[in-house]
């Protein structure tokens, strides 16, 4: 579960937009998302890493859980980071977890003092997300603090004003959040106007999500952004096929790394129908 959560909120984010959780986590607007994925002998891959609109580099990982170790996880993070950027690299961590927060934002020895910032999601105003145009706040404040049902009424809301296929994107986001709380009954039943399907049956996030990833992907993004929105992309599709046929072998992370558009492309509507690793990556 808590790697689905992971590809949602990203796939939230990488979505065009602004917003009050945005600014706060990247501490400004966001410009460019960078390719900082590790080499496959550590097996790590930050959730997201981008250059804001005064050139500071921030990472964000996206926690639902209160994970043991998780402050050295952090630290081979800003290790790699520092060995390729050869800059400081900001880290904060958005925990959106059921449980109070636990996690430590330091790794303490006689001669290392590292730390971290952690924004806990269930200490925002659920109410000035709500207040937000953006999606994400929008979303988002289904975890923070205040009344979740009074937090899902505004989301219908605000899907009711929205075009079809970017409702369809949303929906299938709302579906997934509302899974963290236990209110996924209920988002189900009002959703049942607009005619939806539960993503939550369909372990790689269903067509409702990627069918607005790659609407993203075509449409271009501004200057400096659109690398940056493939790798994301990449790296969607990459989680995708991890979820639904395991770990991956070398040759398909070779082919991913290495891969065209055209192919992410291609490969993006693939992945729900086929029925091996080979056929979808063919």
């Amino acid at each position: 579960m808590a790697q689905v959560i992971d590809v949602t909120v990203k796939t939230v984010f990488l979505h065009p937009g602004d917003g009050i959780i945005r600014r706060r986590l990247f501490r400004g607007q966001v410009e460019e998302y960078l390719s900082v994925e590790q080499p496959q002998v550590s097996n790590k891959r930050a959730d997201m890493v981008a250059r804001n609109s005064d050139g500071e580099i921030h990472h964000v990982e996206f926690q639902a859980s209160n994970e043991a170790g998780f402050g050295l996880r952090m630290l081979g993070y800003y290790y790699y980071f520092l060995c390729t950027q050869e800059t400081h690299v900001a880290q904060t961590v958005l925990y959106m977890g059921r449980e109070p927060l636990r996690l430590e934002n330091t790794v303490k020895t006689p001669t290392l003092d590292f730390r971290f910032e952690i924004v806990d999601l269930r200490e925002y105003d659920a109410e000035t997300l709500l207040a937000a145009r953006n999606w994400a706040d929008v979303l988002l404040a289904l975890l923070a603090k205040g009344d979740p049902e009074r937090a899902l009424a505004v989301a219908i809301e605000r899907l009711r004003a929205m075009g079809h296929e970017e409702r369809a994107w949303a929906m299938g986001t709302l579906l997934v959040l509302s899974g963290i709380l236990g209110i996924e009954e209920s988002a189900n039943e009002r959703l049942k106007e607009f005619d939806v399907i539960n993503v939550m049956e369909n372990k790689v996030l269903g067509p409702l999500i990627l069918r607005e990833l790659e609407k993203g992907w075509n449409e271009g993004r501004q200057a400096g952004v659109q690398e940056g929105m493939q790798q994301g992309m990449q790296e969607v599709i990459t989680e995708l096929l991890t979820e639904k046929f395991g770990a991956l072998p070398a040759w398909a992370n070779t082919r991913l790394e290495s891969a065209s558009s055209e192919e992410l492309h291609r490969w993006a509507k693939r992945v729900l129908h086929c029925a091996s690793l080979e056929d979808t990556l063919r």
